[in-house]
């Protein structure tokens, strides 16, 4: 059945008067937002301050600012047209070349926020008619809001002419406030406005500082709020700013993001350059302070301690300013936009950024290392003060454009890809500040070290030369003392020379994994080869039978090998396997025991497993169980062997417990022993009694007892040395795990 049309034609949209209503209401999210819009409308008139005080008792804010005013043309077509495109097609201001902070033409109406009535006053410049005017409007909201078609809401204006002289500039004077006056004479609503209209001085805007605008320099801009208190010195925040404890610069310009950490006593940053395709514009420029409560900040500086740890205290924080105006809620108190504080509470082990884990990451074995992990280095919020500045998209050109947009209700940014580069750079370059910081921290330790150490053999030197001068001591006396300050200065020579081969060596330790990896994985072919060298000679040792001990003793060399390489593997194989449940300790013991029985035989050492069969040791990963008693007893072994002339019955033993909620094990031999002197310096990275000894089972690294302190240490248990060996052994260590 054909369709008969009734009517035909083309509508407009309608909208009621309360419209207005819900753009001052709902377009705005706190009375700070909302006198910052109208702080933000003086700054792109090109006044030089904007003064928000109270009158009428109170009853009434006034915003008063001297730019260049209202003409009746701009009344009418750009105040009292909604979402005017004007600001868009604008980029500076007229006098001063300011970037324009408005695009939307919405942001006047925060004014509905504070008050149901509104009195404009605006003198400005008319050229059509050649003088100044005088502008008076005034708006009742509510009569407003109650229009049914906002097109038909009138709003009554007059315009005079101005006496010659005047100044230009617009006056808001609103009315029936919203909750009364208490939130203007806010302590907080006046720290966080100013906070927002004035970025922290002293710091450096990179591309986006400008003297610019007619060849006039634009004097600055200022704001007074209602109970304003004296100003604070000027100089504070550049006093302070200068001395930082370190400091980092961002720079995104087109397709370059570079990093750069400063320390005050080095002369060259540390920079990291990187390109990246960037869906910012225009780009960015981060200054940002490091101020951590360290000995040496502050101290002898020109600016008292006390004032400028306070001064940090309350500028803290990682502000976003855009167009000269700070955005909430970034670097104010409370907001941690950059996990800083998350990460730090958490004592996260690794990088959140991927630009950090993929250009400085950090290793595995550093990762379990807190004294030398950069990412336990992270700095809190409250030791950071900066700004990160930008330039958002006022328009953005498409509901797809990935630039950084203001929200709608001027809080925060909206959490596009623009804004999620903007976090990726800024956490990254805090990582990279915090990895450097690292490095400096080991550095000025070294230092400090080798100035201690230089300092104490002046002492030393001077000592000895004070009691060979000396006229009261004998001769004997003489010669006993110096010679008991000739042992101190060679023993502190002897620690230089540890300290120094260790750091030389750590580097090389940390490559021990790969290494390890790489004989395992060639393992079999090492082994088919030796093994047909081994058949090779046994078979030539039928002919030859001075070669019967050779091959015998091959063979056996051969087993072992087979031997402590599948243990190797079984290792290796077992880092990747899941942890969770308990496991009997005496089939551990057994298993690690196994692997040096051949060992042990041939050197008549005896080694007994007194672990009971029901002894169960607690979830700990089987991996680190096993290559502690490897450590312990590979320790033990050396031992024995050391002293094999002088020990009848050399013998290592195995004891197990659980009790009070622990399990214990204990490795015991009666080998050389352990001095005292020594007791504490076994536990020393790099520190080994073996290094030159000529041990079948090779000298030592020094990083045994280390990693098993370290590995103990992980999984919530002990390890130590007794002072007092039961009957009969010289050495027993002892380990314990809690069972839950």
């Amino acid at each position: 059945m054909p369709r008969h049309v009734l009517d035909q034609g083309v509508v407009s949209f309608k909208s009621e008067g309360r419209l207005l209503q819900e753009l001052g209401l709902r377009l705005v999210a706190s009375p700070e937002v909302a006198l910052v819009e109208l702080i933000k409308n003086a700054y792109d008139a090109d006044s030089v301050c904007c003064v928000v005080r109270l009158a009428d008792e109170d009853q009434a804010i006034i915003v008063e600012d001297h730019g260049h005013g209202m003409t009746l043309d701009d009344f009418m077509n750009k105040w009292m047209q909604i979402a005017t495109s004007s600001k868009a097609r604008e980029q500076l201001s007229e006098r001063f070349g300011r970037p324009l902070t408005g695009a939307k033409g919405i942001g006047r109406f925060a004014v509905r926020y504070l008050g149901d009535y509104l009195a404009l006053r605006s003198v400005a410049h008319d050229e059509k008619r050649g003088h100044l005017t005088i502008l008076e409007a005034e708006f009742d909201w509510p009569q407003l809001d109650a229009t049914a078609d906002l097109s038909k809401t009138t709003v009554h204006y007059k315009l005079f002419s101005a006496p010659t002289g005047a100044s230009t500039g617009t006056t808001l004077t609103i009315r029936k406030l919203r909750d009364g006056a208490d939130f203007v004479r806010s302590r907080n609503l006046r720290a966080n406005v100013l906070r927002i209209v004035s970025p922290i001085q002293g710091l450096e805007r990179g591309h986006f500082h400008r003297d610019v605008g007619d060849g006039a320099l634009d004097p600055g801009f200022s704001v007074s709020l209602p109970g304003d208190e004296p100003a604070v010195d000027a100089n504070l925040a550049d006093l302070v700013l200068q001395h930082f404890w370190a400091r980092l610069i961002i720079s995104l310009s087109r397709r370059t993001l570079t990093f750069s950490v400063q320390f005050p006593n080095r002369r060259k940053p540390n920079v990291l350059t990187l390109q990246t395709k960037s869906t910012i514009k225009q780009g960015l420029f981060a200054d940002i302070r490091f101020f951590p409560r360290r000995k040496g900040v502050f101290h002898g500086k020109e600016v008292n301690g006390r004032v400028a740890w306070s001064w940090v205290r309350e500028n803290s924080g990682i502000a976003v300013v855009d167009h000269g105006f700070r955005i909430k809620p970034y670097g104010f108190q409370d907001d941690d936009w950059l996990s800083l504080d998350l990460d730090a509470a958490h004592n996260e082990r690794d990088w959140r950024s991927a630009i950090a884990k993929e250009h400085f990451p950090i290793s595995a074995e550093v990762r379990s290392r807190p004294g030398d992990n950069p990412a336990l280095n992270l700095p809190h919020n409250f030791q950071l003060v900066g700004a990160v500045f930008i330039e958002s998209a006022r328009t953005p050109v498409s509901t797809e454009d990935n630039d950084l947009i203001p929200a709608m209700d001027r809080e925060g940014l909206l959490g596009n890809a623009g804004f999620k580069e903007l976090r990726e750079y800024v956490r990254a370059g805090v990582e990279y500040l915090a990895l450097c910081d690292k490095k400096e921290l080991v550095r000025r330790e070294a230092e400090e070290a080798e100035s201690l150490a230089e300092s104490a053999r002046e002492d030393i030197q001077q000592a000895i030369r004070t009691i060979k001068e000396s006229d009261t001591l004998t001769g004997a006396d003489k010669a006993r003392i110096i010679s008991q300050y000739s042992a101190l200065a060679e023993r502190l020579e002897e620690q230089e020379e540890y300290s120094a081969q260790a750091r030389r060596s750590l580097l090389t330790m940390s490559l021990l994994g790969v290494v390890a990896g790489f004989m395992t994985h060639e393992s079999d072919a090492i082994l088919h080869d030796l093994s047909q060298a081994a058949r090779v000679v046994e078979s030539l040792a039928k002919k030859y039978t001075a070669l019967e001990e050779v091959a015998a003793l091959l063979s056996r060399r051969v087993v072992a090998l087979r031997e402590y390489i599948d243990y190797s593997k079984l290792f290796i194989k077992r880092q990747h396997s899941p942890d969770g449940e308990e496991f009997s300790a005496a089939a551990q013991v057994r298993y690690v025991i196994k692997r040096f029985k051949s060992f042990a035989d041939e050197r008549g050492i005896d080694v007994r497993n007194e672990v009971p069969q029901d002894v169960m040791a607690p979830a700990v990963p089987i991996t680190a169980y096993s290559g502690i008693l490897v450590n312990l007893f590979t320790n033990a072994l050396k031992s024995l062997i050391a002293v094999r002339a002088s020990v009848k019955h050399p013998r290592i033993v195995f004891r197990g417990w659980n009790e009070s909620g622990k399990h214990v094990i204990e490795v015991l031999d009666n080998g050389v022993g352990i001095p005292h002197e020594m007791r504490k310096r076994i536990w020393d990275p790099l520190y080994t009694t073996t290094a030159t000894s000529n041990n079948p089972l090779g000298s030592g690294m020094g990083l045994g007892l280390t990693l098993v302190r370290q590995v103990v240490s992980e999984v919530g248990g002990t390890v130590g040395l007794l002072a007092t060996p039961p009957p009969g052994f010289s050495t027993c260590f002892r380990v314990t795990y809690p069972l839950t």
